[in-house]
């Protein structure tokens, strides 16, 4: 870890727990800057900066920014807040996931926490009607939804008057490989029992607080296993865990976790939070690799698609996850790991229609996907025939991998 790194953690810990004291004599303002924006966490670690030496020199350069940030974001919990009574007055009542849940964690400061976009989960008999309610908002989506609703994770809607992004959920994580099947299994009831949150005079639909909390720590679990995760998860989950922790059943927890090989992977989070970020959780005596999983965190980022490097590793990574949660021997070699590039970039039939539920119908459209896949990965590169970024996506993978073997995920 960076000293730019470890101030940057100083800092975020103050923005949550403001009772706690920051003493940074000489902050590495670019630094902290570059690593809030890498971890999506910018207008908090502004917002707790102002007390620091050398703010001054900051508020200019970075004032705009943060403001058009945090306005945006109103804009959106705004929008969201009336799409959402659009539905109560339809008679639905969709369930929310993380997204403005977790905003609220942060108290008056929910809009300096950024979110890309809301999440809500449907049933099946609920599905047609919500994308109906969607449609009349104005929001559409260039996806196909499919007849076959068991293999659609989520479908994506926008609106051309609104920067709010909706994914509109059927499950929770996919069916990408059985790891994230399994996950999914733990949310079969949870139209049985919500919970329900009053954000800004809107009562908001959301899971009953032990399903949220496994949701999170799935959540992050599932991006872990992929192309990594980044700090902000992390706070989220922690924030959850510390706010309603007498609420939540561990025992159920527990047994959760241990069905994915998820235990040892959020006791370090656990321990982290603890050290530092201000958390008193109840934590392990000894952890994994809580170090280890620190640093991936701040290489990888919010989701752990920066780069071309990071995403070939992202690819390599969920080839060799999926490969091992089928039960089949795994060859990481150079060889393979490239061979496992191509299949992700380029995935069989069978694989691709848990993504695109439509290609069971339509197989001869496989080739379009594999077209529209290599364009979506190769966006808003400048150099993408540079075997140097193969290589550096290879290095991060064997990395990744090494530390997976570690939580038991292979």
């Amino acid at each position: 870890m960076t000293v730019s790194e470890q101030q940057f953690l100083s800092i975020l810990k103050t923005s949550v727990h403001p009772e706690l004291s920051c003493v940074i004599e000489s902050p590495d303002w670019t630094g902290i800057m570059n690593t809030a924006q890498k971890q999506n966490l910018f207008p908090l670690i502004f917002d707790a900066s102002q007390r620091l030496p050398g703010y001054e020199r900051i508020e200019a350069q970075y004032f705009a920014s943060v403001a058009a940030q945090v306005s945006q974001q109103a804009q959106k919990t705004a929008d969201f807040l009336q799409l959402y009574n659009a539905f109560l007055a339809d008679g639905l009542s969709p369930i929310v996931l993380k997204g403005i849940i977790c905003r609220s964690l942060y108290g008056d400061r929910a809009d300096f926490r950024p979110s890309g976009d809301e999440d809500i989960l449907v049933s099946k008999d609920d599905y047609a009607e919500a994308i109906r309610v969607l449609n009349n908002c104005g929001y559409t989506t260039d996806e196909k939804p499919d007849k076959d609703l068991d293999l659609v994770q989520e479908v994506t809607f926008k609106s051309p008057e609104s920067p709010l992004t909706i994914e509109l959920h059927l499950n929770p994580f996919g069916t990408e490989n059985n790891i994230r099947s399994s996950m999914n299994e733990w949310f079969r009831n949870v139209f049985d029992s919500q919970e329900t949150l009053l954000i800004e005079n809107v009562p908001i639909r959301t899971l009953e607080q032990t399903d949220h909390m496994l949701f999170l720590i799935f959540h992050a679990f599932k991006h872990f296993i992929r192309g990594g995760f980044g700090i902000r998860l992390m706070l989220d989950t922690l924030l959850f865990a510390e706010k309603y922790f007498d609420c939540i059943n561990w025992d159920y927890i527990s047994r959760g976790l241990a069905s994915v090989n998820a235990t040892g992977f959020y006791d370090d989070l656990v321990i982290l939070g603890n050290k530092y970020l201000g958390f008193t959780l109840p934590e392990k005596e000894t952890g994994t690799s809580p170090d280890e999983l620190l640093d991936d965190m701040f290489h990888m980022g919010t989701f752990g698609n920066t780069n071309t490097a990071d995403r070939v590793a992202a690819v390599i990574t969920a080839d060799v996850v999926q490969k091992v949660s089928d039960r089949n021997k795994v060859d990481c070699s150079k060889s393979s790991k490239l061979c496992s590039m191509f299949r992700g970039l380029f995935p069989s039939w069978q694989t691709w229609i848990s993504k695109k539920p439509y290609l069971k119908d339509k197989p001869w459209m496989l080739p379009v996907e594999w077209v529209k896949r290599l364009v979506h990965f190769l966006r808003g590169q400048t150099d993408m025939s540079s075997m140097k970024e193969i290589g550096g996506g290879c290095e991060i993978a064997d990395r990744r991998i090494e530390l997976l073997k570690k939580y038991k995920v292979l």
